[in-house]
Formats: C-alpha cells, sequence, structure tokens
C-alpha cells in the first residue's frame, strides 16, 4: 500500500471513530451519571423512544460540556447543569443539530434575583447581545414541579433563546421554517391585540406584552397544557406544533 493511501485510510479510521463515539464538533457522548440523572428526572426524556432519547442526549451533552456554567452565589452541580440542559433539548428535540451557539454562558441563580439590567427581581431572563441565559435554580425547579400550570420558568427563557438565535447571523440561523414563522407571527399578533383590548384571550395577560413574550409564554403552555391548547386555538397549536416539529399533545394521547 502506497504512503498516500495509507495516509487516507488512517484517516478514514480516524473519522469513523470520532463519529462512533460523538467525538466531532466536540460533542462527548452522555455519562452513564448523566443519563441516570435524566432517566430519574426528566419526564420529556423518559417519554421518548431509544433513537429519539440518543438525539435527546446529544443535545444535553453539548450543553453540559460546551456551555460556559456560572454559579451565582451557588455551585452549579451537575444535576443542575443536566436538568437545565434537559430543559433545552425538550424544546429543540424537532432540531438534533442546533445547540443555541450563540448563547454561550448560562448563569444560574439559587433563587429569584435583582437584575442588574432592570433592576427589577427575575426568576430568569436572556441576554442576546453578550449571548447569556440566566436561571433561577428554585423557581427552575418549581417550574417542573408543577408541571400543569404553563409556568415554566426553564421552558420561558429557553424559548427566548431560540426565539433570538433564529435571528442571529451564524451557522445557525433561520433554523425555523420562514413561511410558517411569518403565519405564527400574523396569529400571534391577533392574540396580543385580543389581550391588549381585554378581550377574551387564552393565554396569561403577559403574554399581550410583545410577540417575544407572546411566544415564550406559548411555549410554556405548549408544553404543559398542550391538550388544553390545542382544543382553545387549535390553529395557533398546529402552526407552533409545525415550527417547533413536535406534537406534545400526540404524545400525551
Amino acid at each position: 500500500m502506497g504512503f498516500v493511501a495509507l495516509v487516507v485510510v488512517l484517516g478514514l479510521c480516524v473519522l469513523w471513530a470520532a463519529s462512533s463515539s460523538f467525538m466531532l464538533g466536540g460533542t462527548q457522548k452522555l455519562s452513564s451519571e448523566h443519563r441516570a440523572i435524566l432517566t430519574k428526572y426528566a419526564i420529556s426524556y423518559q417519554r421518548l423512544g431509544h433513537e429519539e432519547k440518543r438525539r435527546f442526549e446529544r443535545i444535553v451533552s453539548a450543553f453540559v460540556e460546551e456551555k460556559e456554567w456560572v454559579g451565582a452565589g451557588i455551585e452549579v452541580a451537575d444535576e443542575m447543569k443536566v436538568m437545565i440542559s434537559a430543559c433545552a433539548a425538550q424544546l429543540l428535540r424537532g432540531f438534533p443539530d442546533i445547540e443555541l451557539q450563540h448563547f454561550e454562558r448560562i448563569v444560574v441563580y439559587p433563587d429569584t434575583y435583582r437584575s442588574h439590567k432592570s433592576g427589577r427581581m427575575h426568576q430568569g431572563e436572556v441576554r442576546p447581545v453578550p449571548g447569556i441565559i440566566i436561571i433561577s435554580w428554585e423557581d427552575f425547579v418549581r417550574g417542573y414541579a408543577h408541571s400543569r400550570d404553563a409556568h415554566n420558568v426553564g421552558l420561558h427563557e429557553m424559548a427566548h433563546a431560540l426565539w433570538f438565535e433564529n435571528g442571529i447571523d451564524n451557522e445557525e440561523h433561520l433554523f425555523l421554517d420562514t413561511p410558517l414563522l411569518a403565519e405564527w407571527n400574523d396569529r400571534a399578533s391577533a392574540e396580543v391585540r385580543k389581550i391588549k383590548a381585554r378581550e377574551p384571550h387564552y393565554f396569561r395577560d403577559y403574554a399581550g406584552t410583545n410577540l417575544a413574550e407572546f411566544f415564550a409564554v406559548a411555549v410554556e403552555y405548549f408544553f404543559e397544557q398542550p391538550t388544553e391548547f390545542k382544543a382553545a386555538l387549535p390553529k395557533l397549536y398546529w402552526n407552533l406544533s409545525a415550527l417547533l416539529r413536535q406534537d406534545p399533545a400526540d404524545q400525551m394521547a
């Protein structure tokens, strides 16, 4: 075998080994300890089939290993990293190659905190310019402990990050289907007008703040009250289901 041919063969072997061990792109296979946390606590993971679990794990692994985790008055334990990453994976289930690249840092507070930006008390926030996602751990846990009240700060903030990521000019730019997104914005605008006019509406009043907040609140209802959302606003539900490439109401049937 010639030298060039040998180099090519060795190169292919290295690529095969890397892809088999989930090392391409710097993403490692989820550890058994981290998988045990998902198996015990992440309901959205527990409902998946074998192949979907592997894709879910890849997203979790990418977040755990590649994001910068910062504790604000708290040590960010592995369990926190895995569960917050699982929240992102729940939302990104239909986009297994999207990792919210722009948002490199995740800051975790022990509980509700005063935002340096707004001066108000917050449970979480997303800062798109520096690429930061901020979460109150106590409120994050409460969101999943009360999984049917459509109040989930983790899903809310990850929805904001997804919304911003779609419009940021990087490798993940415009991953949301453009016609579906335009249709969503038209329907969402109509609902926002209803809320502001104090007409009968389905979502809580905060959804009427603007289109970004409407999307984040809708995501909370989508995952926590999917059958009710689908019954109340079937066209809007279908639109969001198509946009996110998943149907929680069907999973719960």
